[in-house]
């Protein structure tokens, strides 16, 4: 089996990400933004998994920053589906929520 090459894997990831971050800024109404924001949380649980398996001595430099890169991506979706929510007029709750769910990642 070929070894994973870590660097390559978090690159396909943040390409990803970008692209989910285009479609909710493309979406046509919030309800659509906040569906795929949804879906690019669970891609980001995914590297968790990844994460998580990849934990050992050998590997504490590359987790702990990758921890934050995740971190970085989870905030990034919130922030994307908040600037929606603020487009969309959607009512102040709405948005509270959601900036919560942002800056407890």
């Amino acid at each position: 089996m070929k070894p994973l090459n870590t660097m390559k894997f978090v690159a396909e990831i943040a390409e990803k990400m970008a692209e989910y971050k285009a479609s909710i800024k493309a979406a046509e109404d919030y309800d659509k933004a906040k569906r795929i924001g949804t879906m690019a949380l669970g891609y980001v649980d995914c590297t968790i998994t990844f994460l998580n398996t990849m934990i050992c001595e050998a590997n504490n430099d590359f987790t702990a920053e990758f921890d934050e890169v995740i971190e970085d991506w989870k905030k990034g979706i919130y922030q994307a589906v908040i600037d929606k929510a603020i487009e969309t007029k959607q009512d102040s709750d709405t948005v509270w929520k959601l900036l919560k769910l942002r800056d407890e990642t």
